[in-house]
């Protein structure tokens, strides 16, 4: 039975800063390098002196990769980068590695630029940790070394999200973030070529959720969308106003403008995506 050590550095036991150390066949792999959102301090970032005390990082590991680009999967990347120091290769998806850099200097804004937060990466940092990003096409079997190998696939979720096989012998991990086996609107579901690896890792924070399908929330959704259209545009209970709509995700909001467009289309013009789209 093949030794596979797991750290969790950061999301163990909560949802924000995911990040996983993975010790196998004498690699040491980093998954995702996530901010915590609810923290305004160093408890934002993963723990990562469990690697090291001193020093930088970069000796002591083989590469980072990167499942999304939402900030409880990348917010901390600038940070372990720059300020605690990793030169080596940071593995992502092209539209992750597009995408990325703006999440990081908006959240810089807010932080640094609105509240003057410090201890904090700068714009700079976040360009100069792109720059050692090595972007990922899916199904591409990439060589790290002579001894690792790894392979994403696709997610679903947002896109460019993956999960990504790591080999290194005959032994292996799979690692997923967040992902979805439903095709919404925009993205296709996840999927992966039929493995056997020694170790799986997956996001499970709506793992035991229960919740209607898709569908009936949308149908829902947009039933009170229409009321409030009827009513001018004014709020059930604040009739000198407007109605504002909040959404925080990126991703989320793609598939609720899609919704938005299609609510007045015939029932069977509203199929859902179901292609694997990159």
């Amino acid at each position: 039975m093949p030794e596979i050590k797991v750290t969790p550095l950061g999301a163990g036991q909560d949802v924000g800063r995911s990040c996983i150390l993975v010790s196998i066949g004498g690699k040491n792999i980093m998954l995702d390098c996530g901010m915590h959102m609810g923290y305004n301090d160093d408890r934002r970032f993963p723990d990562f002196s469990y690697i090291t005390q001193n020093g930088r990082l970069t000796e002591f590991l083989d590469c980072v990769i990167i499942s999304h680009f939402h900030l409880d999967h990348c917010g901390a990347l600038p940070f372990m980068s720059e300020m605690v120091g990793y030169d080596g290769p940071i593995y992502m998806t092209h539209p992750t590695k597009a995408i990325c850099p703006i999440l990081l200097e908006d959240f810089r804004k807010i932080t640094v630029d609105k509240k003057g937060e410090t201890n904090f990466f700068t714009s700079q940092m976040i360009k100069d940790c792109m720059k050692k990003v090595v972007p990922l096409n899916l199904h591409q079997t990439v060589q790290v070394d002579d001894e690792l190998e790894i392979k994403a696939y696709y997610a679903g979720h947002v896109l460019g999200a993956a999960m990504v096989h790591i080999k290194v012998g005959s032994e292996s991990v799979v690692y997923t973030g967040d992902y979805n086996m439903t095709p919404d609107r925009h993205l296709g579901a996840a999927w992966i070529d039929k493995c056997r690896p020694d170790l799986l890792i997956s996001e499970s924070t709506y793992a035991t959720t229960i919740r209607d399908s898709k569908r009936c929330r949308e149908r829902d959704f947009l039933k009170k969308v229409h009321e409030s259209i009827e009513r001018g545009g004014k709020g059930e209970n604040e009739p000198k106003g407007p109605d504002l709509l909040l959404h925080w995700a990126d991703g989320e909001s793609q598939s609720l403008l899609q919704a938005f467009h299609n609510m007045d289309q015939p029932e069977d013009s509203k199929n859902l995506c179901t292609e694997k789209h990159v």
